[in-house]
């Protein structure tokens, strides 16, 4: 079992925990005080508030968490922390792509936009995500946690995937072309992609490509793949993954830029996350 670790550039007031409990789950928890948060996450998986409120957007949307509140993460959808109140302390559990993909394909469901990025505990759509994050809390034996994570597999595609025979509806008019260009920088995330390449794959002029998608991603196309480097690093990090291996595998050009970018956008240095990760 993984220790809680300091966080040093939150002198003392903070700690992060990083595990896997069982294969194919990640386990996140974090407490204390640090500058408000934006993050890219590279699972699917969801977020348990156990302290604290945030009010953030996602999706292009408000939302708000509060103790006992469920939030809901999806590959590449940016989350931009606005405001806070109190002493923040939250759980994270990330699926590995393929038991989401396993649950989706079983359940015959296309992946679609959340229809909501916050659930109240009192939706029952919550009951199984908050029942898994509660026996992570309590440690609960292995057999009893691949049970409790069937059922929260089966309660996350029924939040991120759409009914059968249902099409998501597009944001706005350039959302066809904005989904090419985060496909594309989905796709070659460690290299280096030129606007006008980008443009010409999204098949818009740069201009309007630039402003759409931030507009509906929330970052601008640079920032953006940024973001998911770093995001993708944290999990190569807590595989024991050196630095400078991480920043090459990433597409960062050396150690430096991935200690800058890092420390800039997760308030804490790669050394320092990886001594809080431990897996099982």
């Amino acid at each position: 079992m993984a220790m809680a670790a300091p966080l040093p550039d939150d002198n003392h007031r903070s700690t992060l925990v990083v595990r896997r409990p069982i294969p194919g789950v990640t386990l996140v928890r974090f407490g204390g005080e640090r500058p408000l948060m934006r993050a890219i996450p590279d699972h699917y998986g969801t977020t348990m508030h156990l302290a604290g409120r945030s009010h953030w957007t996602s999706g292009g949307a408000d939302w708000s968490s509060a103790p006992g509140s469920v939030s809901v993460k999806v590959p590449g959808e940016v989350s931009v922390e606005r405001a806070r109140e109190g002493r923040l302390a939250f759980q994270v559990v990330l699926f590995d792509a393929a038991l989401v993909e396993e649950a989706r394909v079983t359940l015959e469901r296309p992946l679609a936009p959340p229809r909501a990025h916050a659930i109240d505990s009192r939706n029952p759509v919550t009951r199984p995500l908050l029942a898994l994050h509660q026996q992570l809390l309590d440690d609960a034996p292995t057999e009893a946690l691949q049970e409790r994570v069937c059922d929260a597999l089966h309660a996350l595609v029924d939040v991120v995937t759409s009914p059968r025979g249902e099409a998501p509806a597009r944001r706005t008019r350039f959302s066809a072309a904005v989904a090419r260009a985060r496909a594309l920088l989905d796709e070659r995330f460690t290299e280096t992609i030129g606007l006008e390449e980008l443009a010409a794959h999204a098949r818009i002029d740069k201009f309007r490509l630039c402003r759409a998608f931030c507009e509906e991603v929330g970052l601008p196309p640079h920032a953006y793949v940024t973001h998911r480097r770093i995001a993708r690093a944290q999990g190569l990090l807590a595989r024991g993954m050196s630095q400078a291996e991480v920043a090459a595998r990433v597409g960062f050009y050396d150690q430096s830029l991935l200690h800058r970018h890092f420390k800039r956008i997760l308030r804490i240095t790669p050394g320092a996350f990886a001594r809080a990760s431990a897996w099982a």
